[in-house]
C-alpha cells in the first residue's frame, strides 16, 4: 500500500494512480493478491470523480448555452421593442423564455438562468405598460400571450402582462389573481413549477388587494389576497416536497430543496406583510391554514422549515398570543424534525420582544402561565429524545429556555432554579464521556446568564452548586470569575455572613488552585486576585460584630492559600480590618446608636440590613475589641513584609496610623512600638 501511494504521490499532474502502475507495483514487489484490491479502489475513485467532474463539466457548459440564447434572443426582444413591433418583441420573448424547460439543469444553475431572465422580463413588463399608454387595450394584450405554443412560455407571459392589466384598474385584481393562480397550475414539474410560481409572487406582491391601498373595494379584500397566497403556498409545497422523488441520492436531492427553501418561504413572507392580517385574523384564519398545510404531509424538511418561517416571519406578538396552538402543533410534527430548533428561534424572538416591551409582556403573563407552556413541552422533549439527542443540543434547548426566562420574569429566581434542576437531572444521566467541549459551554452559560439580572440571589439557588460540580476546574474558575464581575458591578453589599460563606464556597476555584490545573498566565492570575480582593471592600453591616464575623470567614480561606494569592488578597483584607477599627471607635464614641446584633441571632439575619434602627445598647461579642483586631491586622502585614519588603512598609505605617486614630488614652503604645520596630527593621 505504501508502494502504490508512493509511486501516486510522484505523478504530480494526475489525481489517482493509474491502474497500470498500481498492478506493475504489485507483479513486481511480490505483494499477496489480496493487495490487488487495492487496484479495484483506484479504478473506482477513478471512475466517481471523473463522472463527478464530467457532470459538473457539463452543467458549466450546458447553462452557459443556455444563457447565451437568452442573451442574444433579449438582445433581439429589445430592439423590437424600440421599433414598437410587439409581435416580434413576444415572438424573441418566447425564444428566450423557451430556455427555462432546461430539464437537464440542477436547481443551482436553473435558479441562476431563471434571474437573468427575470431581469429580461421587466423589459417586457415596461413595454406593456407603453403598449397600455399608447391606447391598446389590456384585454386584447392579456389574451394575446397566451397563445404562446409552449407553456411556460405561455405562462410567464400572462403573469407579466397580468401584473400590469392589474394596474390598469380595468378589471378586479382578485380576478386576475385567481385566474393566474389557476393557470399556473398546468405546470407539475417540480423545478419548473416552483420558480413559476416564484415569479407569481414577485409580479404581483404590490398588486394584491389589502386594507389600504388601491386594490381595496372593487379589487377584493385583504382576506382575497390570502386565500390567493396560501392556495399557492400549498401548492408550492407540493412541488417541494415531490423534488425529492425516489431517486437513490437522497443527501443530494435534500440539499437541492433546502437550497430552493426561499422560494416557499416567500409566500409567508408576503402573508405577513399585510396590513389586514391583524392578531385576530392571524389566530382565526392564518394560522390554522399554515399549520394545516403542515400537518398535511410528514415530510421533516417541509414541516421543518414552513414551522421556522411563522415563527420568524409574522410578529412576535402574534406568536406569543397563540404561543400555546404553536407548541401542541410541535407535537403532531415529524419525529425526525429539529424541534429543539423550532423552540429555541422561538424563544430567542420572544426573549428579544419581552425585553423592547416590559409593559406589555407583564399584562401578557398575568393572563398566560408561558413559563409552564414552555417547561411542560421541552420537558416532553427531554423525555422522548433523551436518550438519542447529543447532550450539548438538550443544554442548548435548556440555555434559550433560560434566556427566554430571564427576561420575561426578571424577578423570578424561583423559575430559574426550576431549569437548573431540570440540568442537572439531565446531566446526572450521561456518562462522562458526553460531556463534550460544547456541552461543558453550555452549562457555563446556564451558570452565568443568571448573574446579569440576579446577581448575589444566585446564591439562594439550591441547583446552583449542584450543576457547578459537572464542570472540570477550567471551567468552574470561568463560572467563579463571571461570579465576581456580577457582585463588584452591583455593588451589592454583603452584609450576610451565610450568604458570604455560599459566596466563598462558588469562588473556591479561585481561593486555591488544583495540582492537576496547569501553568496560567501571569497576568490572567492577577486579574482574579484582584476580583477575590475587591470583594472584601464589600463587606458592610451596622454592627461591628457582625463585620468582624464576615471578615473572619474572607480570611479563612485566604490564609490556607499560597503566598502568591496572599499577596493580592491580605492587603485589602487589612484594610477592611482598619475600617473596622474605626467602626469600632464610633461605636464607643456613640454608644447605643447601632441596631442591636442580638435581634438577628433571634429572628433571623436576612432582613436586618432593612429593619428600623432601634435605640437600644448594641450587643457586641466579647471577643471584638482594639487589641484583637491589631493583632490581626499585624499578622496579615507580617506574612506581606516577609515577600515583598516595600508593600510591608507601607501597610506598618498604615497600622500605626489607625493605631494612633483609635487610641487616643495610649493603651497600646508597647504594640505601636513593635509595628514601628518592625518597619524600621523592614526598612
Amino acid at each position: 500500500v505504501h508502494i502504490v501511494f508512493f509511486f501516486s504521490s510522484r505523478r504530480r499532474h494526475t489525481r489517482f494512480l493509474p491502474v497500470s502502475w498500481a498492478r506493475r507495483c504489485v507483479q513486481e514487489t511480490g505483494i499477496n493478491a489480496e493487495y490487488m484490491g487495492i487496484v479495484h479502489q483506484i479504478k473506482q475513485s477513478q471512475k466517481v470523480f471523473l463522472e463527478g467532474q464530467t457532470m459538473d463539466d457539463d452543467q458549466e457548459i450546458k447553462l452557459e448555452e443556455r444563457r447565451k440564447t437568452v442573451r442574444e434572443q433579449a438582445y433581439y426582444m429589445k430592439k423590437a421593442i424600440d421599433t414598437a413591433n410587439l409581435r416580434d418583441a413576444l415572438r424573441y420573448s418566447t425564444y428566450m423564455l423557451n430556455e427555462l424547460k432546461a430539464p437537464e439543469l440542477s436547481p443551482k444553475n436553473y435558479y441562476i438562468l431563471y434571474m437573468q431572465v427575470f431581469d429580461e422580463l421587466r423589459v417586457l413588463e415596461s413595454a406593456f405598460r407603453e403598449e397600455y399608454r399608447r391606447g391598446r387595450r389590456m384585454a386584447d394584450l392579456y389574451e394575446s400571450v397566451q397563445y404562446a405554443q409552449n407553456i411556460i412560455p405561455r405562462l410567464y407571459l400572462l403573469v407579466t402582462a397580468g401584473a400590469v392589466y392589474i394596474e390598469t384598474n380595468e378589471v378586479a385584481a382578485k380576478d386576475i389573481l385567481n385566474d393566474l393562480l389557476e393557470m399556473i397550475k398546468g405546470v407539475q414539474h417540480p423545478l419548473r413549477g416552483l420558480f413559476l410560481r416564484y415569479y407569481f409572487l414577485k409580479m404581483c406582491k404590490d398588486k394584491l388587494p389589502d386594507e389600504g391601498n388601491e386594490y381595496e373595494g372593487e379589487g377584493g379584500t385583504f382576506k382575497d389576497a390570502v386565500s390567493i397566497i396560501l392556495g399557492n403556498l400549498e401548492e408550492m409545497n407540493k412541488l417541494w416536497i415531490r423534488m425529492q422523488g425516489s431517486s437513490s441520492n437522497r443527501v443530494k436531492r435534500e440539499k437541492e430543496r433546502i437550497d430552493l427553501k426561499v422560494l416557499v418561504g416567500e409566500n409567508i413572507v408576503r402573508l405577513s406583510g399585510l396590513q389586514g392580517v391583524t392578531l385576530e385574523i392571524y389566530t382565526q384564519e392564518v394560522l390554522p391554514k399554515l399549520l394545516e398545510i403542515i400537518s398535511s404531509t410528514k415530510d421533516v424538511i417541509s414541516q421543518q422549515y414552513l414551522m421556522e418561517c411563522i415563527v420568524t416571519a409574522f410578529p412576535d406578538e402574534y406568536n406569543l398570543k397563540n404561543l400555546n396552538t404553536l407548541l401542541e402543533r410541535t407535537g403532531s410534527l415529524n419525529p425526525n424534525c429539529d424541534i429543539k430548533a423550532i423552540y429555541i428561534s422561538l424563544m430567542d424572538r420572544l426573549a428579544d420582544f419581552s425585553e423592547e416591551n416590559k409593559s406589555e409582556i407583564e399584562n401578557i403573563t398575568q393572563d398566560m402561565d408561558i413559563f409552564q407552556m414552555f417547561k411542560t413541552n421541552i420537558d416532553n422533549i427531554i423525555e422522548e429524545q433523551g436518550q438519542t439527542m447529543e447532550l450539548r443540543k438538550l443544554l442548548d434547548l435548556q440555555v434559550a429556555f433560560l434566556n427566554f426566562t430571564l427576561k420575561t420574569y426578571e424577578k423570578r429566581t424561583d423559575y430559574v432554579n426550576q431549569i437548573l434542576k431540570s440540568c442537572v437531572v439531565l446531566c446526572e444521566k450521561q456518562s462522562s464521556t458526553s460531556f463534550d467541549e460544547d456541552s461543558l459551554k453550555n452549562i457555563v452559560k446556564l451558570l452565568t446568564y443568571p448573574l446579569e439580572s440576579l446577581s448575589i440571589t444566585i446564591l439562594s439557588m439550591d441547583e446552583y452548586p449542584n450543576l457547578m460540580n459537572y464542570l472540570p476546574f477550567t471551567k468552574r474558575k470561568e463560572v467563579a470569575v463571571k461570579i465576581c464581575q456580577a457582585v463588584i458591578s452591583t455593588r451589592h453589599p454583603l452584609n450576610n455572613l451565610t450568604t458570604v460563606n455560599q459566596l466563598l464556597s462558588f469562588i473556591q476555584p479561585l481561593l486555591k488552585e488544583e495540582q492537576s490545573f496547569g501553568n496560567q498566565e501571569p497576568y490572567e492570575f492577577e486579574g482574579e486576585q484582584q476580583l477575590v480582593a475587591r470583594l472584601v471592600h464589600l463587606v458592610e453591616n451596622n454592627h461591628p460584630d457582625k463585620v468582624f464575623e464576615i471578615l473572619n470567614a474572607f480570611r479563612q480561606p485566604f490564609e490556607a492559600a499560597d503566598e502568591k494569592r496572599q499577596f493580592y488578597t491580605y492587603p485589602s483584607l487589612i484594610f477592611a480590618y482598619i475600617r473596622l477599627a474605626r467602626q469600632l471607635k464610633i461605636y464607643n464614641e456613640t454608644q447605643g446608636t447601632y441596631k442591636k446584633a442580638g435581634n438577628a441571632e433571634e429572628g433571623g439575619e436576612e432582613n436586618e440590613e432593612e429593619s428600623e434602627p432601634q435605640e437600644t445598647q448594641a450587643y457586641l461579642k466579647p471577643e471584638l475589641n482594639f487589641k484583637v483586631v491589631f493583632e490581626i491586622i499585624r499578622k496579615l502585614a507580617d506574612s506581606i513584609a516577609s515577600g515583598n519588603a516595600e508593600l510591608g512598609i507601607k501597610l506598618y505605617l498604615d497600622i500605626l496610623q489607625i493605631i494612633s486614630e483609635c487610641d487616643p488614652q495610649r493603651e497600646h503604645d508597647e504594640f505601636s512600638y513593635e509595628i514601628a520596630e518592625a518597619a524600621l527593621t523592614l526598612y
